[in-house]
């Protein structure tokens, strides 16, 4: 049975599986892991609680990581559940005024930071966050500011909790029995499609009752292992990742780089994988240039292994198992997959059974393609409101294409105007000081997603769009178009501009010039006029002013809300050409739509 509240599904995995490894980690690529055994992480969680109550943080107070994906987070995570506090995760790329919106917004007293580069963040607006009182960095290198009170190091706070547990160690123990399944646990900040981020409040009871049904959908062994890559401060790697991980006492290899999953994958012995569509783009792409390494005969061997594998989907999609093509077939590929595909699973990942998408949506083919070499690729749906998954696939019930059915304590209905509504334990208790955005999520006890699906004769649920214009990147990262744009328009050279970049790596745009401020450039400089605005935007010194505004009007966006490529349009969008509409609104289905075959020559295939 799953206790009432986070922290009291730890300390009985601790005690239970005391001496089996809990975590493993590396601080660089190729050197050996280290490791940490339950009774070990369950001291170091507890020595880090006692440290944070001597500072002063009490049940109900307000804590904020920022942070890399490390076991670290994970302790300061449980530490802070346990003594009652309400953690606050912010990801480590945001910009320093997008951080302290947050810190003050969510009045963190508290900041746990990753190493020395995060806590400049800090320092350099210290006095606009003036109730965060101490900043605890976990990296100490020996160059932490010895001067300053606030600045607190990770070993430095475990020496306070060891003090603090001789004087008292029973208070521990009192902090967890006072915490209730109803108590605040995080307040996790999305961002919103105009205004500010919103803080989303999960309870422990919201977490606790996705983990409770996970196992019937995605049952784990004693021997299984996770590689946790994800930022921690995503919902989906913090609840599936540690969260459900803990609740199966399988042991959490942590990696702390992109740049270190591959190598992760081959030697950490890792069963399971959380990712994005991103990661797994990626390695295709690593597939594919060693291809082109082989010669010739094994490079069709491959082709036609994949042809066979594909042919059988599309026969189990078509519910034809009882067929002689689908017969001839599942012979061509037992043999396929034992002289060619296992030989790319024991390359790739030897150990690992599958991996688990979300975040993002998964385009068809990079999941029938893991499906072919024999490592499935389950993708779920879910918001931060919804504490991560509320829909998955499993091995046993799987369609490719769709994100699978609800959690057995999820409700799921399709909105007459085609919006996903979902009901349950594991939806939110409302936003952060935002009683009227909270409202207006709500229908009759319904959550409102904002997304549009439908779900079909199976109960697969299929996303088919978004109601609002948000941009969910390849990488899960959510991202308000609007905002970019208004910031681009400020310049004078440029009239318009559109943000592309749903399911895709990186951003690019759409942009139009303003004609007078470019002419009167062109006159100034002297540039070829001949064909006028035809010729001007195609320039290459038209095209370096209009790449120096959009990179001085988004500096202050965090990176992965850049714009990294572009297009610039001669003429601007009209009513009378469809682009825009009358209360000139940007018509974002018909431009895409309209400029798909440019919008694709900015995203070539890598």
């Amino acid at each position: 049975m799953i206790p009432k509240n986070i922290p009291n599904l730890f300390i009985e995995q601790a005690n239970k599986y005391s001496e089996k490894t809990a975590v493993e980690y590396r601080l660089r690529r190729n050197q050996p892991y280290k490791s940490i055994s339950w009774t070990h992480l369950s001291t170091i969680v507890q020595e880090v609680a006692y440290g944070l109550i001597e500072l002063g943080v009490k049940k109900g107070d307000n804590v904020a990581i920022l942070s890399g994906t490390r076991y670290e987070w994970s302790v300061f995570d449980l530490a802070l559940l346990s003594i009652g506090a309400v953690v606050v995760p912010i990801y480590p790329s945001l910009p320093e005024h997008s951080v302290n919106y947050i810190l003050n917004d969510s009045m963190s007293k508290i900041i746990i930071l990753e190493d020395k580069g995060q806590l400049q963040k800090i320092r350099s607006q210290w006095d606009s966050v003036p109730q965060v009182r101490y900043a605890i960095v976990i990296e100490d290198l020996g160059d932490l500011p010895q001067y300053d009170p606030r600045i607190i190091s990770f070993k430095n706070l475990k020496d306070k909790g060891k003090l603090n547990f001789a004087g008292d160690p029973d208070l521990f123990e009192r902090h967890l029995a006072d915490i209730r399944e109803n108590d605040l646990a995080s307040i996790i900040y999305t961002s919103g499609t105009t205004g500010p981020p919103k803080g989303v409040m999960l309870t422990h009871k919201n977490i606790l009752s996705v983990i409770s049904v996970l196992p019937e959908v995605l049952p784990m062994k004693p021997s299984d292992k996770f590689l946790s890559f994800l930022p921690l401060s995503h919902v989906f790697e913090r609840v599936g990742g540690l969260h459900y991980a803990v609740s199966t006492a399988v042991t959490i290899c942590y990696c702390s780089s992109i740049d270190q999953i591959g190598p992760a994958l081959k030697d950490s012995g890792a069963t399971i994988m959380l990712v994005v569509p991103r990661i797994l783009e990626k390695i295709i792409t690593k597939i594919n240039h060693e291809l082109e390494a082989l010669p010739p005969f094994k490079k069709n061997l491959f082709a036609q292994a994949i042809s066979c594998g594909r042919k059988l989907l599309e026969l189990k999609e078509n519910k034809k198992k009882c067929t002689f093509d689908f017969f001839i077939n599942s012979v061509k590929y037992f043999f396929a997959d034992k002289f060619v595909f296992s030989s790319v699973r024991k390359k790739l990942a030897p150990e690992l059974k599958r991996f688990v998408s979300g975040g993002a949506p998964l385009a068809k083919e990079i999941a029938e393609f893991f499906c072919i070499i024999g490592i499935p690729v389950l993708e779920g749906y879910g918001l931060t409101e919804t504490s991560a998954p509320a829909t998955v696939n499993t091995l046993k019930q799987m369609k490719i294409g769709t994100v699978g059915k609800p959690l057995p304590n999820v409700q799921i209905k399709i909105a007459d105007d085609g919006e996903i509504l979902i009901k349950g334990p594991n939806v939110f208790c409302g936003y952060y000081k935002d009683e009227k955005a909270t409202k207006d999520s709500f229908a009759d006890n319904w959550f409102l997603t904002g997304d549009i699906g439908s779900i079909d004769n199976d109960g697969f649920l299929k996303i088919t769009g978004r109601k609002k214009d948000i941009i969910v990147n390849s990488a899960g990262k959510n991202i308000a178009p609007q905002n970019i744009e208004n910031a681009i328009r400020n310049s004078p050279y440029i009239s318009n501009v559109v943000v592309i970049g749903d399911k895709k790596k990186y951003l690019s745009a759409l942009v139009t010039l303003e004609p007078s401020s470019i002419l009167n450039y062109a006159k100034e400089y002297n540039l070829f006029l001949d064909n006028g605005m035809e010729s001007l935007a195609k320039e290459p010194n038209v095209i370096k002013l209009i790449d120096k505004e959009i990179k001085i009007r988004t500096a202050e966006f965090a990176d992965y809300e850049q714009i990294r490529k572009f297009t610039v349009f001669p003429q601007d969008f009209s009513i009378e050409s469809g682009e825009i509409t009358p209360t000139l609104k940007i018509k974002r289905k018909f431009i895409e739509e309209k400029y798909k075959k440019i919008i694709d020559d900015m995203y070539p295939t890598e």
